[in-house]
């Protein structure tokens, strides 16, 4: 079970390389990143992230970025609700706590 979980989380992040933002102090981390920061603890695994977004939303989830600033780590995912809506949600990536994405943007 862990390694289909890990397989997700890997696809999830493959197509991810490094970004760094001008002047925002936010990058983005790839997914060799990911995977060391969830093995060592940091930050929450993609299962324990699906299983979050299930609580909050009946939607799926069809995009992920962990992204870093000096002080934390923040997953942001795009979340396509039963609606066909798609919603940005943004999760702090070590207590799971959804971030106001404002004050993602501000930083």
């Amino acid at each position: 079970m862990k390694v289909i979980f890990t397989t997700v989380f890997l696809a999830f992040f493959s197509f991810v390389t490094p970004v760094h933002s001008v002047g925002s102090g936010i990058k983005a981390l790839d997914y060799e990143a990911c995977r060391l920061l969830v093995n060592e603890g940091e930050i929450l695994s993609m299962s324990e992230l699906m299983k979050l977004v299930n609580t909050l939303s009946e939607g799926k989830i069809i995009d992920t970025r962990l992204l870093q600033d000096e002080q934390s780590y923040i997953y942001e995912m795009e979340i396509a609700g039963t609606d066909g809506m798609v919603q940005m949600l943004y999760v702090d990536a070590r207590s799971g706590m959804v971030i106001d994405p404002v004050k993602v943007e501000s930083e």
